[in-house]
């Protein structure tokens, strides 16, 4: 076993090398002899883009409107409080004076064949789709997400490509692409993501399998380390306050995955506990969906911290979606078929009585979850305030209305100060402007330069940008 030696200095990357080569993700600590990333004058730019599937209950087609605020312009806590009740994004009041919500926006190219694949592929790429019309439509550029990371991230170390849901493997992942019609597998077991985090990664070295055998908690395995790190004399109190933090925040992690499999392996606590999430017993059953992606968001928050990479991508569904949640204790007809407000996954059969308040109940759903991000953001200190002003999340779905399928009038909501490059507390009307340009605002925030490596010819919709 290697011995750990005392510690002089974290690196940029803020890893703290354990016993047994193990490596421990820890945030920026701000006074130690190198400057962390959260340095004054050298805070990076963080961004998450979350993509759901199956579009919202909005007034398109003679369906009310549950999703809006209600009236362009200055979004405050007040005025989205009001319509909280029917009006989903009324649930994030409490974020308004953090929130950019972005209306009239659609794809550049029209839905023919199947419009769920075809609006994933646009939905970070703000390309027309190549390829067949059918399920087996790609991407003719790379996504957003890659050229945030060609721009800002060092070489070497991409965007965290995530994903939430079950898998029919009629459409599976069509979110982030590398290039034209390269798609990145995205890794939906929130278990393996956690352990390249940490960097607990199972081999046949005995203390490892130990550690995973037992069921330790990662911070335990540490504690002689992290003792001594807390002894150090530059250490301010802000410094310890994140450290706790950030081990706090990986128990919570490591708890609620446990939690989840045991679910799924009868309550046993030894070795098949620890693999349940790995071997989709549990991350991807059905009705899971939420959690996970709440496990998922709580990592993307872990690795901002860290400053493992600069930009993340979050997929929640295959392609149609078909979970089944479960709405006032009832578990209800599968998502997609609820879309179509129909018992098919087409545009015709039996009606779904209920299916529009359904759908209405899981958009709820789905902004609670995104809630949950803001609130992990928001408890991150980096030295010069939250993670939320130092990062944005983009939440947008890849079709407008679930009935129609429509790709105008995306939801698009963006959250946090990206460094203070974004407009926050507003409502916009982009009037009919093609999501590319939302993009490239959003690669301008993070530090990129839409004009030499944006999407298309560069254009950005500087109604998002602050002035």
């Amino acid at each position: 076993m290697t011995v750990l030696p005392t510690a002089k200095r974290l690196d940029r990357r803020s890893f703290l090398v354990g016993a047994g080569g193990i490596a421990i993700g820890l945030p920026f600590l701000e006074g130690l002899q190198e400057r962390s990333a959260w340095a004054e004058g050298d805070a990076p730019t963080f961004g998450l883009f979350i993509c759901t599937a199956n579009g919202v209950v909005q007034a398109q087609n003679g369906e009310p409107e549950r999703f809006w605020p209600a009236k362009v312009g200055p979004l405050t806590s007040e005025n989205l409080a009001a319509v909280a009740d029917e009006r989903c994004t009324g649930l994030l009041a409490d974020y308004a004076d953090r929130l950019l919500i972005v209306r009239g926006v659609q794809y550049p190219g029209p839905g023919t064949g199947c419009s769920h694949a075809q609006g994933l592929v646009q939905c970070l790429t703000g390309l027309a789709p190549g390829g067949p019309t059918s399920n087996y439509a790609t991407s003719t550029g790379p996504s957003i997400d890659t050229l945030i990371s060609d721009a800002v991230n060092p070489t070497g170390v991409g965007p965290l490509t995530l994903y939430s849901g079950m898998k029919s493997g009629y459409i599976n992942e069509k979110l982030s692409f590398s290039a034209a019609g390269r798609v990145r597998a995205a890794e939906g077991n929130p278990y393996n993501v956690y352990q390249r985090l940490v960097g607990l990664i199972p081999t046949e070295d005995e203390l490892a399998l130990t550690l995973a055998r037992k069921r330790k908690s990662v911070n335990d395995f540490v504690r002689a380390e992290l003792a001594e790190l807390r002894q150090r004399s530059d250490l301010s109190q802000a410094d310890r306050e994140r450290l706790e933090l950030h081990f706090d925040s990986i128990r919570e992690v490591e708890v609620t995955m446990t939690d989840m499999a045991r679910a799924c392996t009868d309550g046993r606590l030894d070795m098949e506990t620890m693999e349940a999430l790995r071997s989709g017993l549990a991350f991807r059953q059905d009705g899971q969906i939420e959690v996970v992606a709440k496990l998922q968001m709580e990592l993307v928050a872990l690795a901002f911290a860290c400053n493992a990479t600069r930009v993340a991508t979050l997929q929640i569904g295959d392609g149609t979606d078909s979970t089944h949640y479960t709405i006032d204790g009832q578990r209800v007809e599968r998502f997609h078929w609820i879309s179509h407000r129909v018992e098919s996954d087409g545009s015709t059969g039996a009606v779904i009585p209920q299916a529009l308040e359904w759908h209405a109940a899981i958009d709820r759903i789905r902004i609670e979850t995104f809630r949950h991000l803001l609130d992990r953001w928001s408890l991150y200190s980096t030295g010069s305030g939250p993670l939320l002003d130092h990062a944005f999340a983009m939440w947008t779905n890849q079709l407008a209305t679930g009935p129609s399928h429509s790709f105008y009038n995306l939801p698009i909501i963006i959250a946090g100060r990206g460094g203070g490059a974004l407009r926050q507390g507003q409502y916009i009307d982009a009037g009919g402007a093609t999501n590319d340009r939302v993009l490239n605002a959003l690669l301008r925030a993070a530090g990129g330069d839409p004009a030499t490596g944006g999407i298309g010819d560069g254009d950005v919709l500087d109604a998002m940008l602050a002035s």
